[in-house]
């Protein structure tokens, strides 16, 4: 697989649930990216990885974490505060340090005028965020979507590449979350670590999607590799669950 087709897939998830920018060469990615997934999930062997927009590094350092709250108690994004700084007290303490990001044109290599304008989100701290300690350089990826149409069920893709590993299906309040593990394997100029995936559907035809990446290597890299997930496979499922995060 290309750089290029690379990149078109790691858009492809919130292709179809958010406003395509209004740059022209923008346009063409987000179209090209749409078709191929739906082709894939037509197939139902398609590879779906990060959500990914377009950007610079705009973020901020650590904030204390914010664990434990409940749903009623659950501070909103106002109280919170935006981007990086609000979404790091979503995290745990010890996380590292948080930046907001926008994958498109780091893997891309182009500006931001360029690339195009970045879609409006649906939730209040979709995005991608970078996760820097002992060296290395993570990636989080924050997607939700209201009224969306869900792939097939994540863990029922036996014959998807790469395949998902230690995938699990539980029902939660109002809803399903999957999580899985998957090592990409693809050929390109672009290597990207070992990665974590949350995706939350809820009754009301709200999904959020958050991949929780070791990082990549190559055009645009911030960093070496992490050592381990930006988040435990616990972590992310507690991050999943916040409410914060939907729309």
């Amino acid at each position: 697989m290309s750089e290029n087709e690379v990149v078109r897939e790691l858009l492809g998830r919130a292709v179809d649930t958010v406003p395509v920018p209004v740059s022209p060469g923008s346009e063409a990615v987000f179209a090209r990216a749409s078709r191929v997934r739906r082709r894939r999930r037509a197939a139902a062997t398609g590879m779906v990885a990060a959500a990914v927009a377009a950007g610079v590094v705009v973020g901020s350092g650590v904030l204390p974490g914010g664990q434990g709250e409940n749903v009623a108690a659950s501070p909103t994004a106002g109280e919170l505060g935006g981007g990086a700084a609000g979404f790091a007290k979503l995290l745990p303490g010890d996380v590292g340090k948080v930046r907001e990001v926008r994958l498109g044109p780091l893997l891309k290599g182009v500006s931001i005028g360029k690339f195009g304008k970045k879609p409006k989100p649906v939730g209040s701290y979709d995005g991608e965020y970078t996760v820097a300690r002992d060296g290395g350089v993570g990636i989080i990826t924050v997607h939700a979507a209201e009224h969306a149409t869900p792939d097939p069920a994540p863990c029922d893709m036996p014959h998807e590449t790469p395949l998902k590993l230690n995938c699990t299906t539980e029902q939660v309040d109002g809803g399903v979350l999957h999580l899985w593990q998957w090592n990409w394997d693809e050929d390109s100029a672009t290597r990207w670590g070992s990665e974590l995936d949350a995706q939350l559907v809820l009754k009301d035809g709200t999904m959020l999607d958050i991949h929780d990446s070791t990082g990549f290597l190559g055009q645009g890299s911030q960093g070496p590799l992490l050592k381990s997930f930006p988040l435990s496979r616990s972590q992310l499922r507690e991050l999943a669950l916040r409410p914060e995060l939907r729309p």
